[in-house]
């Protein structure tokens, strides 16, 4: 279970926000006593809002000085307002009766992390043997190298998103934008896998505050994949942490597949929330879309 968060955070970060959301889509809730809640105005129809995380940003916050100041900076959400806010942490009974009376729902969600990294040999000795075989398959096939460009890293999430049949959620421009901000305050690094021909077969974005690395998004050509790439990038973001001496997040997924596949690595789940409110207009939407 994550406990608050400090004000250093990642995600809590102006440069962070300013790369992902557009001024005028930005929220800023505060408390008198410095408690402070971020949120995103991700979809407009005419007067209709939604409120929610920018694009690459695990959670909105919020940041408090206090843990009491959270059911004062819930109630400056207006009451009708739709919203899906991943919180980062867990809320407690009396927090979720409050938001529950103001007809938001709270729901379980979780990420992995290995939170100790001094030892790599015992992290490595961690991981589930068929994913060890999946690292070394890897390694004989691929080299990891740190790139500066952030280019192969688009076209691979394209690739990636059009083989599985989804739209790519991840406008490009802000990938750009987020990655020139990482390097700006040395936040972060891009790892590509290259095959023998230099080609570069994956891709990830790993960045970091100072405690915690994030394995934020990543992509792969299909090539890539049947080699292990998805494994051995993993583990190359997992060694950059432990350089840094960083808990190591694997952005968890309530997706089974990938939950079974981050903890192979030995990560541990860890707790938090989300708060789900939806405006009837847009609950029709998504069922029409849904059947369409």
């Amino acid at each position: 279970m994550i406990d608050t968060l400090p004000p250093d955070t990642l995600f809590a970060q102006d440069w962070w926000w300013e790369a992902v959301c557009p001024p005028g889509n930005r929220r800023v809730l505060q408390t008198e006593n410095g408690s402070v809640w971020n949120i995103a105005v991700v979809r407009r129809l005419k007067h209709f809002k939604f409120y929610s995380m920018p694009p690459l940003t695990q959670h909105s916050g919020p940041y408090l000085t206090d843990r009491r100041d959270f059911i004062q900076l819930l109630s400056l959400i207006p009451r009708r307002q739709s919203l899906c806010l991943n919180i980062g942490f867990e809320l407690n009974d009396k927090e979720t009766g409050v938001a529950e009376a103001q007809g938001i729902r709270v729901v379980k969600r979780v990420t992995h992390r290995l939170e100790d990294l001094s030892d790599l040999t015992k992290v490595y000795q961690g991981v589930k043997s068929p994913r060890q075989r999946q690292i070394r398959k890897a390694e004989r096939h691929l080299a990891a190298i740190q790139i500066e460009d952030i280019e192969p890293l688009i076209k691979l999430q394209e690739e990636t998103f059009r083989r599985r049949g989804i739209k790519n959620p991840y406008p490009s421009q802000t990938v750009r934008q987020l990655y020139a901000a990482v390097k700006a305050h040395r936040a972060g690094c891009l790892i590509a896998l290259e095959d023998t021909q230099h080609q570069v077969m994956a891709c990830g974005l790993f960045v970091h505050d100072d405690r915690i690395c994030y394995s934020l998004t990543h992509g792969f050509h299909k090539l890539g994949q049947d080699l292990g790439a998805g494994s051995l990038l993993q583990w190359e973001g997992i060694k950059y942490a432990a350089l840094k001496g960083l808990i190591f997040d694997f952005e968890g997924s309530n997706i089974e597949s990938i939950a079974k596949f981050n903890e192979s690595f030995g990560a541990t789940p860890v707790t938090y929330s989300r708060l789900e409110r939806e405006r009837t207009f847009f609950h029709m939407i998504n069922l029409l879309k849904k059947r369409l």
